[in-house]
């Protein structure tokens, strides 16, 4: 019988104390002992990013990490996005972003992506489209192209400058007035397909509709 080793981690801004064995991953312990299964299992490997959480506010794949490894950190969920400050109690300017934009499909991925999403504009507030795929470049999405998840964090990133300003900080020019946003770079993730990589509807610009 394999010894269990008591563990404290502030999950969410609880602190939340348990038993596990030295062997058990982040994953299962999230997931199983502590019952936040928005924390997707996907690989195994650490090549999906499915399991992607921030620990001590890095993002890591926790089906790579040892629960143990995380003994006395903070661990942010998805779960817990609607409890941070910059929610304002309602979703959280990323969980808005991936609804508005259409950032998901069957959303496995989401809760990952989000997450990585978060890391990156804690660092840098205002990332350019290639920073964004930089930062989610860990995280594997088999359904929308990934041009929706830019404009997801895109969008996140424009309103929590927005809610920033309205309380009194220093506005970033709007996105929308950069000409890297209006110089149709986005054409060539554009495969002319509705609901694909986030380009016009099929026939919109008068070409055939797939059947």
């Amino acid at each position: 019988m394999t010894d269990e080793r008591e563990i404290t981690l502030t999950v969410n801004g609880t602190k939340r104390t348990i038993e596990v064995e030295p062997r058990r991953l982040l994953v299962h312990a999230i997931r199983e002992d502590l019952d936040l299964t928005g924390t997707h299992i996907g690989c195994d490997t650490g090549n999906c990013g499915a399991c992607t959480v921030l620990v001590d506010d890095e993002p890591i794949k926790s089906c790579l990490t040892f629960a143990v490894q995380a003994d006395g950190s903070e661990v942010l969920t998805v779960e817990g996005m609607e409890e941070l400050p910059e929610s304002a109690g309602d979703l959280h300017p990323l969980q808005e972003g991936f609804h508005e934009e259409h950032g998901l499909q069957c959303g496995y991925c989401t809760p990952g992506m989000i997450l990585a999403g978060k890391a990156l504009l804690d660092e840098n507030p205002d990332p350019d489209e290639d920073e964004i795929r930089e930062a989610i470049s860990g995280n594997l999405c088999r359904c929308t192209g990934y041009q929706n998840i830019v404009r997801s964090i895109e969008y996140a990133a424009d309103e929590l400058e927005a809610r920033a300003a309205a309380d009194g900080g220093t506005s970033i020019p709007d996105r929308a007035s950069n000409a890297s946003a209006t110089d149709g770079s986005d054409a060539a993730f554009d495969c002319g397909l509705e609901n694909c990589c986030g380009g016009p509807a099929a026939g919109a610009d008068g070409g055939e509709s797939r059947e």
